[in-house]
């Protein structure tokens, strides 16, 4: 295979990478949204909602991957980055939700949305990655943008311990991501997400036990279609990296908040203000530039 074949084939696995990372966005800004009308119309627990979401995984995985993308579980349970990524990922979901409650959906938004910038500078320590500054700049003009989409009056209260357990978890999820990145060299997707989805459950399974009441049909569609929102996401995420780099892949999860509150304008009579569209605006340039090194910004130092 010639030098420009492999180079166009690269070019377009990583295309396909980057398209990943999309839908992921797009799957988990719809979980979001069914969460929300859940939570406002429904009596349900957040870790009934959690442990929903890791069985729901659970189903897919066992009924969509055979063969040689079939997952494998004695791995899981034996690998220690298999088990580190389980672990991580089992409480990182739960307590993210114990800090939406808390801390609110706007303040949980702004922390947990800072976890691209832990992932990209994780990246070279764990799997030597080139960390590019302007990577890192450009993330915190996004992150900045989803500061005016959820509202600056946030931390108005002043700062508490649930917000060092948000950016504790944004550095966890950061590490995730590194992880999942440094797994794809030896197991498959199956394999990557039944670590989380494994763990998950038995983390969750004692509070969703204690504080478990059936929902309604209707909850049970929101419950459900949230589960496979999550599910999707996280299958599409974790095939999405084996192709992109950490820094690229989850920048493009910044992408999230103008996802939910342009479904909110569509399906919710939500409307859009001035600081969302500025806001917005700033995180689309921002992944932008940093998905395309075409567009590398021309200043001395920023594309090392």
């Amino acid at each position: 295979m010639t030098t420009s074949r492999i180079s166009k084939t690269a070019s377009a696995l990583q295309n396909n990478g980057l398209i990943l990372m999309l839908l992921s966005a797009t799957f988990f800004a719809a979980s979001i949204i069914l969460i929300r009308v859940a939570g406002e119309n429904f009596d349900i627990s957040f870790w009934v909602i959690t442990l929903c979401q890791f069985s729901v995984g659970l189903v897919l995985i066992n009924t969509f991957f055979h063969g040689k993308r079939k997952a494998s579980w004695k791995k899981v349970y034996t690998d220690p980055w298999l088990i580190a990524r389980g672990i991580l990922g089992g409480f990182g979901i739960p307590l993210y939700n114990l800090c939406i409650l808390e801390l609110g959906a706007g303040r949980s938004t702004i922390l947990g949305s800072s976890y691209p910038i832990f992932a990209a500078l994780l990246a070279p320590l764990l799997i030597a990655e080139h960390l590019k500054l302007r990577h890192i700049l450009l993330g915190l003009v996004a992150l900045g943008g989803i500061t005016l989409m959820t509202g600056p009056e946030s931390f108005r209260d002043g700062l508490n311990g649930y917000d060092a357990l948000a950016v504790a978890i944004a550095i966890a999820s950061g590490l995730i991501i590194t992880i999942i990145r440094k797994l794809h060299a030896t197991y498959n997707t199956a394999t990557i997400y039944a670590a989380q989805c494994g763990f998950g459950l038995m983390i969750c399974l004692p509070g969703a036990f204690l504080q478990f009441s059936m929902p309604s049909l209707s909850g049970w569609f929101f419950l459900i279609g949230a589960a496979l929102c999550v599910a999707f996401g996280q299958i599409t995420m974790t095939q999405g990296f084996r192709h992109t780099s950490v820094a690229k892949g989850s920048s493009l999860h910044l992408l999230t908040p103008v996802l939910v509150t342009t479904a909110s304008f569509v399906f919710l009579g939500e409307f859009f203000t001035l600081l969302d569209i500025i806001g917005g605006t700033a995180i689309v340039l921002s992944c932008l530039f940093i998905v395309n090194d075409k567009w590398a910004i021309p200043l001395t130092g920023l594309n090392r």
